[in-house]
């Protein structure tokens, strides 16, 4: 029978049961995995925070860009003067008194005021289109890190179909080591065997169910985890696909991958948008050496109007409007030293990008030799697995005729389960090399 078959039927059986026992779910439910990384997506609470933080760089970017907008200023204040101020009077010819600073003691100042930054070197600009790059740049750093949470649940779905399958390879051991101890038990009542025969087998059975203690344990472990990264009720325990590990890919050229990785790995892509926000740094601080011109307007609605002579008790619309240029001298010795923070920055994040680069070489040279590496593994175990069988059928039938030892029996059974642990191992990681080939290249498939 396929393997892919039996399994579900195994386990519906009851056979695996040993390891979801201990937390309470013996139904396991049929898991693929893309539904596996989808959950563990919209579970993630990395990529959550990366949300936030493409929120808060755009944020900062409007607020850059809103230093392109006219600034504008109410303000209003009352004040109560004092009465024990005598006014100005002058006589005039004729007998008439004329009164020049007539005491007016409620003040209203309200006041409009609107200014425009004109010039200002560049900053502005330059610090809106450099905000704008930060913000594609934590778009990007998202991308990245959902390309780590989908490594991460095929890591972890693998590491689950792994104990899964040495735990049926354990059990279906001890029933083979169990039906041995039946017949040299037979054999030991019939004065065909010694004592010592019948107590080798139940030594290696010992050691089977030892070995099945350490399955079970470390695959409610590994469950228990797929539940966290899923967002999955703790006892949830699941069914999962052999054709998402065996999975059938077309190798491309190491140059190809290479290629691929310049192209599409989403955190060089960041670190180059980093990289043209602190050449903007560098421009928007050299603009610090330069003087400002601002243009403004007030609207003045007093009471008393100081321009209207003699002072009268009634609210006067006046304004103003003109041009300022101001110039910082006390910047051209000190704004030096922010030029040189803003180059050691973009120093940095140079030598960062070099870094990624070949990180990323090594990264992708690493995981396609893996891949090949494993799959020549996987031929090397599947003729492993091949002759241990022939072996033990050969051993296990001359053991019938008594022509072999027990321990020969023994030695063939062991190195039958061996073989075939180390091809479900070898198949789990040839099947993650590749997933892990494909994160080094930047690519979901």
């Amino acid at each position: 029978m396929h393997t892919k078959k039996l399994i579900p039927l195994l386990l519906l059986a009851g056979l695996a049961g040993v390891g979801f026992r201990s937390l309470g779910q013996t139904t396991p439910i049929t898991l693929p995995l893309d539904s596996a990384i989808q959950m563990s997506l919209r579970q993630s609470h990395s990529l959550h925070i990366d949300k936030g933080r493409i929120d808060e760089a755009r944020a900062k970017y409007l607020q850059a860009r809103d230093k392109r907008l006219p600034m504008a200023t109410i303000s209003a204040s009352y004040r109560r003067l004092s009465d024990n101020v005598d006014p100005f009077s002058v006589q005039l010819p004729g007998g008439d008194t004329k009164t020049l600073n007539p005491q007016v003691l409620n003040q209203y100042t309200p006041t409009l005021s609107i200014s425009q930054t004109l010039y200002a070197g560049g900053q502005i600009r330059y610090a809106e289109r450099s905000m704008a790059l930060l913000e594609e740049a934590a778009r990007l750093d998202y991308e990245h890190n959902r390309s780590e949470v989908i490594y991460n649940a095929v890591n972890t779905y693998f590491n689950l179909f792994t104990l899964q399958q040495t735990q049926l390879l354990v059990q279906e051991n001890i029933n083979q080591v169990r039906q041995h101890l039946t017949e040299i038990s037979n054999y030991e009542k019939n004065g065909l065997v010694l004592k010592n025969d019948v107590l080798k087998i139940e030594l290696q059975l010992s050691d089977l169910e030892h070995t099945l203690i350490e399955t079970n344990s470390s695959l409610d472990i590994a469950a228990f985890n797929m539940n966290i990264m899923l967002g999955a009720p703790a006892d949830t325990r699941y069914l999962l696909e052999e054709k998402d590990v065996d999975r059938q890919v077309t190798l491309k050229s190491m140059d190809e991958y290479l290629d691929e990785a310049i192209t599409n790995r989403a955190d060089l892509r960041s670190i180059n948008k980093r990289m043209g926000a602190a050449i903007l740094g560098v421009k928007s601080a050299a603009a610090g050496f330069l003087p400002t011109l601002t243009a403004g307007s007030n609207y003045y609605y007093h009471n008393p109007n100081q321009r209207v002579f003699p002072i009268e008790d009634r609210f006067k619309t006046t304004y103003d409007m003109g041009l300022t240029l101001s110039w910082n001298i006390h910047s051209l010795y000190t704004n030096s030293h922010r030029v040189a923070e803003s180059k050691a920055i973009l120093s940095q994040t140079l030598s960062s990008k070099q870094l990624l680069q070949d990180g990323i070489k090594m990264e992708v040279n690493s995981g396609y030799l893996t891949y090949i590496r494993y799959n020549e593994r996987i031929r090397v175990s599947r003729q492993a697995v091949e002759q241990a069988e022939e072996n033990y059928r050969i051993v296990h039938h001359r053991f019938e005729n008594n022509t072999v030892l027990i321990s020969d029996l023994t030695d063939a059974s062991t190195q039958l389960l061996q073989t075939k642990t180390h091809l479900l191992i070898d198949r789990a990681d040839a099947g993650l090399a590749y997933y892990r080939l494909l994160k080094a290249v930047g690519t979901d498939n």
